[in-house]
């Protein structure tokens, strides 16, 4: 490997490498970059940002195996205070991107990718771009109940004094828990 090979890229605020110059080196060959966005779109609203880490990209036969491993944050509301909150997250996955043009000859190499295929792809440019299987694994590494921690104050409570009368439907939820002396639940022995 070069010295060229060896140094380290930058990607900033940039999901799109031109692989050309790999694509034309030995199979095997590898590049390495850093990776730093400061925003990602990754569903709806939903903004990930600061996100940092690092891609390596290697020669296969027809192909290109980007290795990405990133940290950063989305916003999400936790499901017990329903306050917003940065959530931590970090993803490490492969991805294989296929070759369609032959580099050298700019001549399309025939393959037929299905169109339901999610077959990530090596353009005519030579470019492969990181931020769809990125925005995905992100998707994927985000908590399913966001909880914003444990200092997390709960949910606000209402507290209803003795002399209030007590919603009616909640009178069969007051007769199963019993009383607060220990009184078995109503209907039990």
């Amino acid at each position: 490997m070069t010295a060229d090979n060896d140094r380290l890229r930058e990607l900033q605020n940039e999901s799109v490498v031109n692989v050309s110059g790999l694509l034309k080196a030995q199979t095997g060959a590898a590049r390495e970059y850093r990776l730093h966005l400061d925003a990602l779109f990754i569903d709806g609203d939903t903004v990930a940002r600061d996100i940092n880490g690092n891609v390596r990209l290697t020669r296969l036969r027809e192909s290109i195996i980007a290795k990405v491993q990133a940290t950063g944050l989305a916003p999400m509301t936790c499901a017990r205070c329903l306050r917003e909150y940065d959530q931590t997250f970090a993803v490490d996955f492969d991805e294989a991107y296929e070759q369609t043009v032959d580099v050298r000859t700019g001549i399309d190499l025939g393959r037929d990718f299905p169109e339901d295929e999610l077959t990530s792809r090596i353009d005519e440019n030579h470019e492969l771009d990181l931020r769809e299987p990125l925005r995905q694994e992100i998707l994927v590494a985000l908590p399913m109940r966001p909880d914003c921690g444990p200092d997390c104050p709960g949910p606000d409570v209402t507290e209803v004094g003795a002399d209030e009368a007590v919603d009616d439907r909640f009178a069969a939820l007051a007769n199963l828990l019993g009383d607060d002396q220990g009184n078995e639940p109503v209907g039990r022995s």
